[in-house]
């Protein structure tokens, strides 16, 4: 059984676009946070999501773990999905299943946009310590440092980013995947929350690239804003020290 590559992330960190490219090379079948629904939707679902809904056994952590599983075995397979909605399940079984890489964005930029969507939002959602627990798991397990890169190499020098990408886990670069058609039609896949809201934006780019929002607030407009960013950058900068760079 070949290994599920995986880009673990915290919310907002342009893992969408990074998702969209890896479809672009059509080489991966890509699964869009197959743990997202469990964690907001299944009996056992850890967040309260911020609409009316009935939990859906389907969406249990236990068997959408198991149609990876089966998945893996049949094809090369994709994940990009957020270790605060599955920290909790991770074991040897869970780690030894794929092929672990990290993607990282600066709370600065990532928390703007989560706020203005969700003001209420918790420290929990957003991901940062789940995603540094992951990291040093994984560390431990392999012996070695797992790739991961920063959302803003990603976006300005996409090229040399994804080429070190590509070299760091063994798949070929494909410079061509950096640009895409925006889909005509909603994509049920990556909807799950919300009626697709949250990815209306990348659902309309072309390729990698910074987008400014007027109406997101910065980090020191507003005080729980301010919180959250001091209880997120410590990780940030801790996971920045690894990330991979031309010098690397």
């Amino acid at each position: 059984m070949d290994k599920i590559l995986s880009l673990w992330a915290t919310p907002r960190s342009r893992s969408t676009a990074f998702m969209w490219m890896m479809q672009n090379r059509g080489d991966f079948v890509v699964l869009h946070e197959p743990f997202g629904p469990s964690a907001y939707y299944s009996e056992d679902r850890l967040f309260q999501l911020r609409e009316d809904f009935q939990p859906k056994p389907e969406y249990n952590y236990e068997l959408v773990l198991e149609n990876l599983i089966l998945m893996s075995k049949k094809k090369q397979i994709f994940v990009k999905d957020f270790p605060c909605y599955f920290i909790h399940i991770v074991d040897e079984q869970f780690l030894s299943l794929f092929q672990h890489t990290f993607l990282l964005r600066d709370p600065a930029q990532m928390l703007p946009s989560y706020f203005h969507k969700w003001p209420d939002l918790t420290f929990e959602e957003t991901g940062y310590q789940q995603l540094d627990q992951l990291f040093e798991t994984v560390v431990s397990f392999t012996g070695e440092i797992p790739p991961l890169i920063d959302a803003g190499d990603l976006v300005q020098d996409p090229t040399s980013t994804l080429q070190f990408y590509c070299e760091s886990i063994g798949i070929p670069f494909m410079p061509e995947a950096l640009t895409w058609e925006p889909p005509k039609e909603k994509i049920k896949e990556i909807s799950w929350c919300e009626g697709g809201t949250w990815v209306e934006t990348v659902s309309a780019s072309q390729g990698f690239g910074e987008t400014i929002n007027s109406q997101y607030l910065k980090v020191n407009d507003n005080e729980r804003l301010k919180s959250l960013y001091d209880l997120c950058l410590p990780y940030y900068e801790k996971l920045y020290g690894y990330r991979l760079r031309a010098s690397s």
